[in-house]
């Protein structure tokens, strides 16, 4: 066996590069075993070399907490996120504007974490004190910290959202976008990407308040973009112009215009279908979205065969992936189970409804053990479906309402709260 410390940081950037070239492929455990000898080999370097090695450390941490959390591995990835922020509160007094800068981009990502667990307060919180950083540097120098400013104006915009406190959402990412746009005109290639984003965030924003033509126009402009990036560059931006297309798709069948949606969801499908057959790992998942968001067109339109059609192949895909990571996709097995079993209950056929129903909420109900801020609100919806579609008891719909009850102030378990009231009582 190599002594690690006959190596030096040129190795630990193989291992690193090595990592992030298996992320880049969905070969998640590689890639985390790489990062993780990375990280063991820095850790004797820095024990022979006091303090030379702490700024590689903490950006290996921070990339396997990143990791991590795309995995679902939530107290995993929180508790790196922390020791990387740690880590670089030592290193402020050597470069602070470096290190102000690292810490106010893991904040973020901490943020980020503590927005996918519901976790609204500390989320804002982080997402504060990230802006708060990003401004003082960018009193210092605007070129090079503004990107940072805009980036977590969108993350609190989309925390605001999520929130449905649309004010100050709407607030946040006009003041993004205005950064990219002026960031745009000097470097377009790198910027007009995050002016289609932030135009992107508007529009779902103006979708949720109902507010068709706003987000009509902003989903255009975005989708003008990003056809025009992807003439250039369509191994990068022909994702972007698929989501935008999904996103056009929503908003049409909000307003019940069929041909449209129809017509985008077609094209985004047609889209994915072809990255897929080059990279199955990262594009399946949205094969998998947009035949979930076809079966739902067709099932809004009575057309039961095509939507069966579509869910099953939705389901079969993500069987798949769950397989390989289930943290990440039994949550979308669930979802394609539910959605399936309103079908067959729609089309009289109980018994598959009721098995597909079971399924889901057995996932939901694991799901929830393990990690209860995220996913207790979906298991307890799935609850109340049953109490819709199969008639369950008063017991069931009182467990809805005790779990939902936790989370008050959260506008989707408000949302079922209410919809709990409205029900008719079971015995």
């Amino acid at each position: 066996m190599v002594n690690k410390l006959t190596y030096n940081i040129d190795t630990v950037n193989i291992f690193r590069n090595l990592a992030k070239m298996y992320l880049s492929n969905n070969k998640f455990n590689n890639a985390i075993k790489n990062f993780e000898e990375a990280l063991s080999i820095l850790n004797d370097l820095e024990k022979n070399n006091p303090n030379n090695y702490l700024n590689y450390i903490a950006d290996t941490i921070n990339d396997l907490a990143i990791l991590h959390s795309k995995l679902n591995n939530f107290h995993k990835s929180e508790k790196l996120f922390n020791e990387a922020i740690t880590i670089q509160k030592k290193l402020i007094n050597e470069n602070p504007n470096k290190y102000y800068r690292s810490i106010g981009m893991t904040l973020n990502n901490l943020a980020n974490l503590h927005l996918a667990k519901n976790e609204f307060p500390q989320a804002l919180k982080k997402y504060k004190e990230a802006l708060e950083i990003y401004r003082t540097l960018v009193q210092k120098n605007s070129r090079t910290y503004l990107p940072d400013v805009a980036i977590t104006l969108n993350n609190l915009a989309n925390l605001h959202s999520t929130k449905n406190e649309f004010p100050q959402a709407l607030e946040k990412y006009k003041e993004a976008l205005e950064i990219y746009r002026t960031l745009a005109k000097e470097t377009p290639r790198t910027y007009l990407p995050y002016v289609a984003t932030t135009l992107n965030n508007l529009a779902n924003l103006h979708s949720a308040k109902n507010e068709f033509p706003q987000a009509l126009e902003k989903y255009k402009e975005a989708l003008e973009i990003y056809r025009v990036l992807a003439l250039e560059n369509p191994r990068t931006y022909l994702p972007y112009v698929a989501t935008t297309l999904n996103n056009l798709a929503n908003l049409h069948l909000a307003k019940n215009e069929f041909p449209q949606a129809l017509e985008k969801y077609k094209e985004a499908l047609e889209i994915y279908r072809a990255l897929a057959l080059e990279n199955s790992r990262t594009y399946l998942p949205y094969v998998a979205t947009t035949l979930n968001n076809l079966a739902n067109l067709h099932s809004d339109r009575n057309e039961f065969p095509q939507a069966l059609e579509k869910n099953q192949e939705a389901l079969k895909i993500r069987r798949s992936l769950a397989e390989e990571n289930p943290r990440t996709y039994l949550p979308y097995v669930a979802t394609t189970l539910n959605n399936l079993a309103v079908l067959y209950s729609a089309k009289s056929e109980f018994s598959q409804a009721l098995e597909k129903h079971q399924e889901a909420l057995k996932i939901y109900r694991e799901l929830a053990q393990e990690n209860p801020k995220t996913y207790e609100i979906e298991y307890a919806k799935s609850i109340l479906m049953g109490v819709d579609l199969f008639n369950k008891s008063k017991k069931d719909l009182q467990k809805a309402k005790s779990i939902l009850s936790k989370y008050r102030g959260i506008p989707y378990a408000d949302e079922l709260l209410v919809r709990i009231k409205q029900m008719p009582t079971k015995n």
